[in-house]
């Protein structure tokens, strides 16, 4: 768990803290959170701490999201070498986002470049991304400057209404939806996530 303070979330679980504040503007065509230097320090922390390295995926996710780490596992069977997962068919959306270590490995190599470790040089230099929010720019800066491949999209990643996905509010898509957004509340949380484990398989619905 990454933040700007550093907080004891439960015995032995504390914070990574981030040398930024979490505050930004809104903007873009969505108006949505204009986040990428944020994230652009939370990426950087991620790669200096190095646990990411024990694994074969690194997987973020906003905190509400609604999230079935079960259902993620069984799906990544699918995946293998493939250099990220992207979950929208408009381009990949920030709730969830899904990259191999390989792809972190190389975005590791492009903070190398810049003179003091704390961006990625090529991305930054090469995309003018004062209006986008983190996941286009992950997204642009991994695909198209530092052409990480293949990248396979899956639309069972995440449910929102900004994919298609209108009924996400009811988190009944079936047993293999990964994840439900955005929850603001806890009750509203916790009602997904029990309409979730629920929901029988849309195949298994009969009239």
């Amino acid at each position: 768990v990454y933040s700007n303070t550093h907080i004891t979330i439960a015995p032995a679980v504390v914070t990574q803290v981030v040398n930024s504040t979490l505050k930004c503007g809104y903007g873009g065509d969505s108006m949505s959170a204009l986040n990428a230097w944020i994230f652009i320090e939370v990426w950087r922390k991620l790669i200096a701490v190095g646990d990411y390295k024990k694994h074969d995926w690194v997987v973020k996710v906003d905190p509400d999201a609604v999230f079935f780490p079960d259902r993620l596992s069984k799906l990544l069977v699918k995946y293998q070498g493939a250099g990220y997962i992207n979950n929208c068919r408009y381009g990949m959306h920030g709730p969830i986002e899904l990259f191999s270590s390989r792809a972190i490995d190389i975005l590791a190599e492009d903070y190398k470049l810049s003179w003091d470790g704390k961006a990625p040089k090529t991305c930054v230099t090469k995309m003018d991304f004062g209006q986008w929010g983190e996941d286009m720019f992950m997204d642009q800066c991994l695909s198209k400057i530092l052409e990480v491949k293949p990248v396979p999209t899956d639309a069972t990643l995440m449910c929102e209404s900004h994919c298609d996905c209108n009924a996400w509010y009811w988190c009944n898509e079936g047993p293999d939806m990964v994840s439900y957004h955005p929850f603001k509340s806890i009750d509203s949380y916790k009602n997904c996530m029990a309409n979730a484990m629920g929901s029988p398989s849309k195949a298994t619905i009969r009239a």
